[in-house]
């Protein structure tokens, strides 16, 4: 089931959004104007009671397309440009201005300082979702990487080896 990022207005300057994650949850957040996509991004972390925001980044799904909206940017900013750049990428046949909803998605992006069972929030929302898929599709490189990635499948389920 794909729900859409719906926004609702909270406050003059503040708008209230989904974002959805690996495990096929959502939580709804304000945002305002003034938001970067790194205290968004800190923001959810924090609320997640995460370890740590490094490594995560923002994702907007739009039409057929998923963007990481870079961390400096504001994110409706980011957005309205993406938006922008859609409707010039495919224009309307009959005139009429097209509307596309979007989604936001805040996904694991950099893997290099990961460390499975160091945060255990990190690995049942996050890593045990985004990296069975690739276990599966024996997309793992070396034995050690499935090594570890088997042991937080088994971390994760509540079983220990």
């Amino acid at each position: 089931m794909i729900m859409l990022f719906q926004l609702k207005m909270v406050e003059l300057s503040k708008e209230k959004g989904k974002v959805y994650f690996p495990d096929d949850t959502d939580e709804a957040f304000e945002v305002d104007s003034s938001t970067r996509a790194k205290d968004f991004c800190a923001s959810i972390a924090h609320r997640l009671n995460l370890k740590s925001p490094e490594g995560f980044s923002l994702f907007v799904k739009i039409a057929d397309k998923v963007i990481s909206v870079p961390e400096g940017d504001f994110f409706f900013d980011f957005v309205r440009h993406l938006t922008d750049w859609i409707k010039k990428a495919r224009p309307s046949r009959d005139g009429t201005t097209p509307h596309f909803t979007y989604q936001v998605f805040f996904m694991k992006k950099l893997w290099t300082n990961t460390v499975p069972g160091k945060d255990k929030n990190a690995d049942t929302i996050f890593h045990f979702h985004q990296e069975l898929p690739k276990l599966l599709r024996e997309q793992c490189c070396e034995i050690s990487s499935q090594q570890i990635t088997l042991n937080l499948i088994v971390r994760t389920n509540g079983k220990e080896l």
